[in-house]
């Protein structure tokens, strides 16, 4: 019980939506922290704000936040600008799991590391379990939609929502971000795959767990199959040795897990159901394969027109931007999706730089301390963090990600902060 307790309350943090009263559910985990510290400890604990690796970050956190509104105040654009809003919210967002941290690993502290990505699994599990609920209960849909914002409701009314699917979520963060949020989820269940033979991921639960995030990446969006791919080749790489055996060992619950999918698709769900998963969502989440179907090569819309979101920026932008986003247009360029070509118009290449040095903070402690000693373990630990890293940029190519995707670095920071906490726990029990 105590661990469900601690997945619900990274749950409210990371998908922060919005509640009457007390504006969003981050602020209510602090609230419920507040009352657990005082009720288990007598007091309000800070312990993780005093941790060098936080403190740096969200210190970094504000001096961006500054950095941006300064751009935008240079160019005579808003006064505070969409991105410096977003960022003084990630704060806040970063605030709260940080102050959650001590009630995350209570107890665990030797394996923080461990059990942090596991709740983080499970949140996300959780979520899967949300969407696909949803989409085969339409009260419940109807409910989760109501909760969204008003633009998102609107839509709903007109009919002109697109992939009314992608919205069936228990969430105040959507589309591409609650998507690339979830391939950090998948990249640290591979992790767990590697290093962890806990309790509540033997067995079945693996599996389980493995399915609803996928599930829940299929509803969110295909962003977060990135992740899964680069994890689950990471996790192939340390296993490709044996993979037989590991194979031979999980068979069983392999063979339960596709039978149990394929009765509940066949036998338990109604034919309109059926339709709808193989006329909205499977096209969707699959699309590649659909057009290898119909077209015979492996191709997905968005990624193809990515290279129409690119285009040769002048050098009076590069060297300083233009205090403004390229989406929609608003400048001497063209409307573009794409994070990087947003970044440069907004600030040029300074700004870039400054957002490269930002996210490496969140990396290159936990990857200093993974090649001290470099063990198999320490070895899948620094592929780990290198991945993160690494993936943030990726996303990048798509979509505005680096500093700017809220959910991520709140994954990001307690997946971090364990890590650094462990290490220096299991240094001070071998002293």
């Amino acid at each position: 019980m105590h661990f469900l307790f601690r997945v619900g309350i990274l749950f409210l943090i990371v998908f922060n939506f919005r509640v009457p009263f007390l504006y969003n559910t981050a602020f209510v985990t602090i609230a419920i922290c507040s009352i657990y510290y005082f009720i288990t400890r007598k007091r309000i604990l800070f312990t993780f704000f005093f941790q060098r690796y936080t403190f740096v970050i969200l210190l970094a956190t504000v001096v961006l936040a500054f950095i941006v509104s300064f751009i935008g105040y240079i160019h005579n654009t808003e006064f505070l600008p969409v991105r410096a809003k977003r960022i003084w919210v990630e704060l806040m967002m970063l605030w709260s799991v940080i102050y959650a941290m001590p009630l995350l690993v209570e107890g665990k502290e030797s394996s923080a590391h461990e059990e942090i990505i596991l709740i983080i699994c499970y949140a996300f599990a959780i979520q899967g379990i949300i969407s696909l609920a949803a989409y085969l209960y339409d009260p419940l849909a109807q409910f989760l939609i109501e909760l969204k914002p008003d633009s998102i409701k609107f839509g709903e009314a007109e009919d002109s929502l697109d992939n009314r699917f992608r919205f069936l979520n228990l969430s105040g963060i959507v589309l591409v971000e609650l998507a690339a949020a979830y391939g950090v989820a998948l990249i640290a269940f591979y992790w767990l795959m590697l290093n962890s033979n806990h309790k509540y991921l033997r067995g079945w639960k693996k599996f389980a767990v493995l399915f609803f995030l996928l599930i829940g990446t299929s509803f969110a969006g295909r962003t977060g199959f990135i992740g899964f791919v680069m994890g689950f080749s990471v996790w192939l790489f340390f296993s490709l040795k044996k993979i037989l055996i590991i194979f031979q060992k999980n068979f069983l619950y392999l063979t339960v897990s596709v039978l149990i999918v394929l009765f509940s698709y066949y036998f338990l769900l109604s034919g309109g159901q059926r339709e709808a998963f193989n006329n909205e969502l499977f096209p969707f989440a699959f699309e590649w394969y659909y057009n290898y179907q119909s077209y015979g090569k492996f191709s997905i819309g968005s990624m193809e027109a990515t290279p129409d979101h690119y285009f040769t920026i002048f050098d009076e932008t590069l060297y300083s931007g233009h205090g403004i986003d390229a989406y929609g247009g608003g400048t001497k360029y063209r409307h573009s999706d794409a994070g990087y070509m947003n970044t440069l118009v907004y600030g040029g290449i300074p700004f870039l730089f400054s957002l490269i040095v930002y996210q490496s903070l969140y990396t290159i402690r936990p990857l200093d301390i993974s090649i001290k000693n470099f063990t198999r373990n320490n070895r899948i630990n620094f592929m780990f963090f290198l991945l993160l890293f690494a993936y943030i940029f990726i996303v990048e190519i798509k979509t505005a990600a680096v500093g700017y995707m809220h959910i991520v670095e709140v994954l990001y920071i307690a997946i971090g902060s364990s890590y650094v906490m462990q290490y220096y726990t299991q240094k001070k029990k071998t002293a």
